[in-house]
């Protein structure tokens, strides 16, 4: 039966919205609560009266807040940065380098790259082991780094991977193969560290390759494990390759989102809340009639205080 009303209400709704032919007016519903002290796990009863078509609730909460649900960008961020290396095969060592460019004009050519100025960050991470000849070593993770200290307000950031080998004069003794499995650049909140935004992956950061010198040999970037590597083809001459992202922007905010408590199809009534925190909330709620002329939103702001 349930099922019936709802396939009736779904088909019923275009109908009546197409149907409707004025502006929408403005929700006439209000909000109110009995107190606005309460403890941490009491049930907060929204008393809820009038009309809205749509109900949306924020409940201040971090990630939760309607000041911040237009928000894509941050200040008070911190950058935070994990990588994972292994290397394989061969003997040489130092390889591999970090690189980091804040004027780099997203020109992937030689040129491009040497116009740029490039910072060597590799002494901040822990990479894999490379002291052993011949030896493979583990997939080895760097732990967060924190870079907060790069970005330049307003500013993208560049990442590059470099690679440089020397001649070798024995095959299979010179540069070693090295693989990023993992490539993780977020920001955190700069007063909890709870992670806000993910900037980039070792797939979503945008790498194309730049061929400084042997031509032979080629950064690998693919859709699968392990995702970006350098394998020399050629290792009796030298050879400088780079893999550098896409601008990075290292403010980038996920919008808060409301949680839809009323939809067309449901009728008006009370919320119900817990909070699991200690702090004071800003709770908002957003009502809207809408059709197909149109939107119209009512606002309703409560503030309250939990303690233990």
């Amino acid at each position: 039966m349930n099922k019936l009303k709802y396939i009736l209400g779904v088909l019923i709704l275009p109908i009546m919205v197409a149907c409707q032919k004025t502006e929408p007016v403005k929700p006439t519903f209000d909000v109110s609560i009995a107190k606005q002290e309460y403890k941490v796990g009491d049930t907060v009863l929204f008393s809820i009266r009038g009309y809205a078509d749509l109900i949306s609730f924020y409940s201040g909460e971090q990630g939760k807040e309607y000041r911040f649900k237009d928000r894509i960008e941050a200040g008070d961020t911190k950058l935070k940065l994990n990588i994972s290396t292994q290397t394989l095969y061969a003997t040489q060592r130092n390889n591999l380098s970090l690189m980091y460019s804040t004027d780099f004009n997203s020109s992937y050519t030689t040129a491009g790259v040497r116009a740029a100025t490039w910072t060597d960050i590799t002494s901040r991470f822990t990479l894999a082991s490379d002291a052993v000849p011949l030896a493979n070593s583990v997939v080895t993770v760097s732990g967060e780094v924190d870079l907060s200290d790069l970005p330049v307000s307003n500013t993208p950031i560049y990442f590059a991977f470099r690679f440089l080998g020397q001649p070798s004069a024995t095959p299979g003794l010179g540069a070693r193969t090295w693989r990023i499995p993992v490539f993780d650049l977020y920001n955190v909140d700069a007063k909890t560290s709870v992670r806000r935004a993910t900037i980039a992956s070792v797939t979503t950061a945008g790498w194309l390759g730049v061929d400084i010198e042997n031509p032979v040999n080629k950064w690998t970037i693919q859709s699968g494990t392990p995702f970006l590597f350098f394998a020399p083809a050629s290792t009796l001459l030298a050879t400088e390759d780079w893999a550098v992202s896409a601008a990075l922007f290292p403010n980038a905010a996920v919008p808060d989102l409301g949680v839809g408590i009323k939809d067309y199809l449901k009728p008006m009534s009370d919320y119900k809340y817990a909070f699991t925190k200690e702090g004071t909330y800003t709770i908002t709620f957003v009502g809207k009639n809408v059709n197909n002329r149109g939107e119209e939103a009512v606002v309703k702001t409560l503030t309250i205080v939990v303690s233990k």
